[in-house]
């Protein structure tokens, strides 16, 4: 629906007649304008963002840049949009590969502030002649005298690919540059928008290229500038939040609709709008994402009322029926939020569209990943047979330590350490138990660990599991300290060998000096009584040899009996805990061949992959948080 005429004039007059010094100036003496030409942004080298889709027109030395917004981290970010820039950046920091990083910066920095700026550019197809005269007409002040700015910017036509960056001041200014070329105006639209305009070209001959265009052929449009010491030429990719897309006549339209019908915008359909040069009758000037104006009538209503205020309904007939305030309307509805406290139009398919690139990439990665884990990788056929296998083994391996070690703590060796033999004995203990640890304790079982180890490495199951593997044999035997440190520890489960070792160099020990303090407590508690025993003949003329002999009596049973009984408890607890070891051993290292077998040969989940996604959640629930 087109606006009254009286609601047009009224968004373009009111503005200038609060300028006394414009409407009241007379129009053979227009205010001069300065040109500004410097660059937007500093160009940053442009990484891992993709191919481009439009090959600008240049010299022969091009090298390509992108825009990069400075990101202060220091700056002060909004309450009601904090946690939403703090996802972003952890979005930016966690899948930076997967999204544009100047687009990404690009909705960071309108995150910084409540009124962020607004970049809008105006692409002309194949060339900028009639998007510079669309944006003149946008600009322009229908109450005050044709303006310098005007007639260069009509004129500025030396590189189609060059473009011309249009700013807010409140005077005109410039300051001499070789980069961007850039012209301030006190334009009421760009002030009350807070809006910046690009003026550029894009080529439509990648319509006739095979392939589908993403947004970003229209919301990082390529600018070509050019050095100031050589004549070699730069192409800047410039972000930008909505895109004015213009073509003149009926094979314009039909260059727009072919690159429209090529492209997948997706959620940011809202930010692409075409300006198409044609006469059409009023109502049919705006017809859904496409204007058409007719630039024309549109010049000459802005010449009529420019003559004189007197030709006002001549000019809102005109300027109606031209289509050019469905522009304009279409970019005023991107100035303010809904609320106060409410995130801007302009970003919210910005970073929606971001969010959206990031998920894809990440789900590409995970679809990369399994399909690199299925190649020379063991099949589900072979895992189940080595898995029957493990199953075998522990079940040999079980009866081999039952029967081992029973067969071991019932040789004649370590029988003949009954406590009344640890009198001449007792230095045999440590070797005793250290020959039947190391040839009763699970040999057998050892050796067949190694071999089927051999059997998943032929199966391609050790190449990434060795690391988790010998990171859970270093985590199951923790809690020795004494166990001898392995810089490379070997391709296979060694909680057997870590068990045996563990046992041979804490409890054979203990049980050694146990032995020996046994020993030792008898011999002198003896001798003590004794002793006694002969004081006490000797001092007492009435005790008879009998008395007197009953405190040594009382001594050496008290002693034996001792040294039997705790050497008895002894063994029977060194050998109950050599048998549990021996079981936990056996179920770590079957849990460990488990976990070859179901996860050896395959690859470990990035942890990147994870941040990701948890960031990309974050950022989503924000911005539902913070939408108008």
């Amino acid at each position: 629906m087109v606006p009254s005429p009286d609601a047009a004039l009224s968004s373009r007059t009111l503005p200038a007649l609060q300028r006394p010094d414009v409407a009241n100036a007379p129009i053979d003496q227009p205010n001069a304008v300065k040109i500004a030409q410097r660059a937007p942004e500093e160009p940053v080298a442009s990484a891992g963002l993709g191919r481009r889709l439009l090959d600008p027109a240049s010299g022969s030395h091009i090298r390509s840049f992108t825009t990069s917004p400075a990101i202060n981290p220091g700056k002060t970010v909004p309450p009601q949009f904090k946690e939403l820039y703090d996802a972003l950046s952890g979005v930016r920091d966690a899948s930076i590969e997967q999204v544009s990083v100047s687009r990404l910066q690009l909705a960071l920095r309108g995150l910084e502030s409540e009124a962020p700026l607004v970049r809008v550019a105006v692409l002309g197809l194949d060339n900028a002649d009639f998007a510079r005269k669309l944006v003149r007409l946008l600009l322009a002040d229908p109450l005050g005298p044709r303006e310098s700015w005007e007639d260069l910017l009509d004129g500025y036509d030396e590189n189609p690919t060059r473009g011309v960056l249009i700013r807010y001041g409140e005077v005109s200014d410039s300051i001499p540059n070789a980069l961007l070329p850039t012209i301030t105006i006190p334009s009421p639209i760009l002030k009350k928008s807070n809006m910046e305009i690009l003026v550029s070209s894009l080529g439509s001959d990648s319509a006739s290229s095979g392939g589908t265009l993403s947004a970003d052929t229209f919301l990082v449009p390529n600018v070509t500038i050019q050095t100031s010491h050589s004549g070699r030429q730069n192409v800047v990719r410039y972000p930008v939040h909505r895109s004015i897309v213009c073509a003149n006549g009926v094979d314009g339209l039909l260059a727009f609709s072919t690159l429209m019908g090529r492209s997948n915008l997706k959620n940011e359909v809202e930010s692409v709008r075409g300006a198409i040069g044609l006469s059409l009758s009023e109502q049919n000037t705006n017809s859904g994402r496409l204007s058409f104006v007719n630039i024309q009538q549109a010049t000459t209503a802005l010449d009529r009322i420019r003559e004189s205020v007197q030709n006002a309904m001549e000019y809102e007939r005109g300027w109606n029926g031209s289509g050019m305030q469905t522009v304009i309307d279409w970019l005023s509805s991107s100035a303010q939020a809904a609320r106060e406290d409410a995130l801007n139009p302009a970003l919210v398919p910005l970073i929606e569209s971001l969010l959206d690139a990031a998920d894809q990439g990440v789900i590409a990665h995970d679809a990369q990943v399994a399909y690199d884990q299925t190649i020379g990788v063991a099949p589900e056929e072979v895992r189940s047979e080595l898995e029957s296998g493990v199953t075998t083994w522990a079940e040999r391996a079980h009866t081999e330590l039952r029967s081992s070690l029973e067969a071991g703590f019932a040789s004649p060796r370590w029988r003949g350490l009954a406590w009344w033999k640890l009198f001449w004995r007792v230095d045999d203990v440590s070797m005793i138990t250290s020959e039947i640890l190391q040839k009763q304790f699970l040999r057998r079982a050892e050796q067949e660990v190694i071999w089927t180890s051999g059997k998943y490495e032929q199966a391609g199951l050790l190449s990434s599991s060795a690391e988790s593997m010998s990171t859970s044999t270093s985590t199951s035997t923790s809690t020795s300290d004494t166990a001898p440190a392995k810089s490379t520890p070997p391709p296979w489960p060694t909680q057997i060998t870590d068990i045996r070792t563990k046992l041979l160099t804490t409890t054979v020990p203990s049980l050694q000096a146990l032995a020996q303090s046994l020993v030792l407590f008898s011999v002198s508690t003896t001798t003590l009584t004794s002793a006694l025993s002969a004081l006490t003949y000797v001092s007492i003329p009435a005790a008879s040899v009998y008395e007197s002999c009953t405190l040594a009596a009382v001594g050496l049973i008290y002693s034996l009996r001792r040294q039997q009984k705790k050497w008895d408890v002894a063994r029977g607890f060194w050998e109950d805990e050599v048998r549990e070891e021996g079981r936990n051993s056996l179920l770590d290292t079957e849990t460990s061949m488990r976990k070859i077998v179901r996860e050896g040969g395959k690859q470990a989940e990035d942890p990147t992959d994870h941040r990701a996604r948890e960031a990309i959640v974050r950022a989503r629930k924000a911005l539902e948080d913070v939408k108008a």
